[in-house]
């Protein structure tokens, strides 16, 4: 029994990698559902909302979080977490937080447009937009290296689930915070 949960926690390791690998291309999904303001002077606002594709996005990174914690010691409900799966979901966090910020960057740098195009000095609200983006991401990853932290004193499905949580939360409070408030900002002049 040993050796087979031994290849099974390598197994879930490795998933987590390929996962958190993935999770950079899946996060340019879950970037293009929020509606971006163009800064040159016609003002276009582009985004796919809430759609299968963002829903299908969700899905895979909340698997790769879940996996990025390991595989518990004892029974999945009342076992604690191995160390391997500690620093597993620690790095776990470093690379879910630095890929929100990879794939922001990226973005701007799709978006750019230089600033003698712009509408508004600075090119309003190009860098406002991306640092708006980033918070679901910069807190789970942040949430993670809690929970890995935590690895003798919280029970293993509590460390597993609580970045998922925290990150579909945060997609859909982002969402609804963007469309409803930051939207109508954004499509108006700095202040």
């Amino acid at each position: 029994m040993s050796k087979i949960r031994r290849v099974a926690g390598v197994l879930v390791g490795v998933i987590a990698v390929v996962g958190l690998l993935v999770f950079g291309l899946a996060s340019l999904g879950l970037q293009s559902a929020l509606p971006w303001v163009d800064p040159r002077p016609r003002h276009r606002v582009s985004g796919s909302g809430l759609d299968r594709q963002w829903a299908w996005c969700v899905v895979v990174t909340s698997v790769t979080i879940i996996a990025a914690a390991g595989l518990p010691i004892g029974k999945a409900w009342a076992g604690r977490g191995s160390a391997a799966g500690a620093v597993l979901q620690g790095i776990g966090g470093v690379v879910v937080a630095g890929w929100t910020a990879a794939v922001t960057r990226v973005m701007g740098i799709y978006l750019f447009v230089p600033e003698d195009y712009c509408l508004y000095p600075s090119c309003w609200p190009n860098n406002h937009q991306m640092v708006a983006s980033l918070v679901p991401g910069v807190l789970t990853g942040l949430v993670m290296i809690t929970m890995a932290m935590l690895v003798t004193r919280l029970r293993w499905w509590i460390r597993a689930l609580v970045p998922v949580v925290v990150w579909v939360a945060a997609l859909l409070i982002q969402y609804a915070v963007w469309t409803s408030y930051l939207l109508p900002i954004f499509e108006g002049p700095p202040r």
